[in-house]
């Protein structure tokens, strides 16, 4: 089902992460304050513009050394992981070390290879770096800062609900972000219901953003124009 998705992710790829958030209140099917990652998480490579693509998630830790008997993925598994799973996907790795990151997952080399695997970018409550030299290759980071050095950098979880910016995220989760934030699209939303609310609701915004140029701007008209949008989207 998923794969028959993709057309509308190139469609809602287009649209600012904000819009879809406002759209999604329209279904009812989550708290208003549920659903999207806290101001730690933030946009790395803004110029890059919008994400959408599915999670695959991960843990990651790197301030000390590998310890005996530690449970540890090698990075060729985490390929192969990535290799079997949904297209678009997006890296999601929780930093266990955070908020003292000593270690990092994503530079160059990393966005090299994970794009040739089909991940269009990464999410992480750790570091990143080489952002310049990533930007130019086109991969996505969000995250809560750059950092110079990788550590002892290695995965010790992969498939399992990892929590980044206050947010739970479960393997498969649709995920759509840009420079705004990040957000997840609930899985009981359509994604053709979800792109033709978002097509409608930007219209009814356009249409008072565009009176509000007119030289015979009137507060009563105003009024009707925003009564009408909060009633259509219920923005109370």
């Amino acid at each position: 089902m998923k794969d028959n998705n993709k057309k509308y992710i190139v469609e809602l790829s287009k649209i600012r992460t904000p819009i879809i958030y406002d759209t999604i209140e329209k279904f009812n099917v989550r708290l208003r304050d549920e659903g999207w990652m806290d101001t730690t998480i933030k946009s790395i490579l803004p110029n890059l513009g919008t994400m959408c693509g599915y999670a695959c998630t991960g843990k990651f830790i790197g301030e000390i050394p590998t310890v005996k008997n530690e449970k540890v993925f090698s990075l060729r598994e985490i390929w192969e992981y990535v290799i079997e799973s949904v297209k678009p996907s997006v890296m999601v790795v929780q930093d266990l070390d955070y908020p003292n990151l000593r270690s990092c997952a994503w530079g160059d080399i990393s966005a090299s290879i994970f794009l040739n695997l089909g991940c269009i970018g990464a999410i992480t409550n750790g570091g990143v770096r080489d952002i310049r030299e990533v930007e130019n290759l086109g991969f996505n980071l969000f995250a809560t800062s750059t950092v110079v050095g990788h550590g002892h950098g290695r995965f010790i979880e992969k498939n399992t609900p990892v929590k980044i910016g206050s947010l739970i995220i479960n393997p498969g989760d649709l995920l759509h972000a840009d420079e705004h934030g990040v957000t997840i699209i609930p899985e009981e939303i359509p994604l053709n219901d979800l792109l033709s609310k978002v097509k409608d609701f930007l219209a009814s915004e356009k249409k008072i953003i565009d009176y509000c140029k007119k030289p015979d701007f009137k507060i009563e008209k105003l009024n009707s124009f925003f009564e009408e949008h909060e009633n259509n989207f219920d923005m109370h």
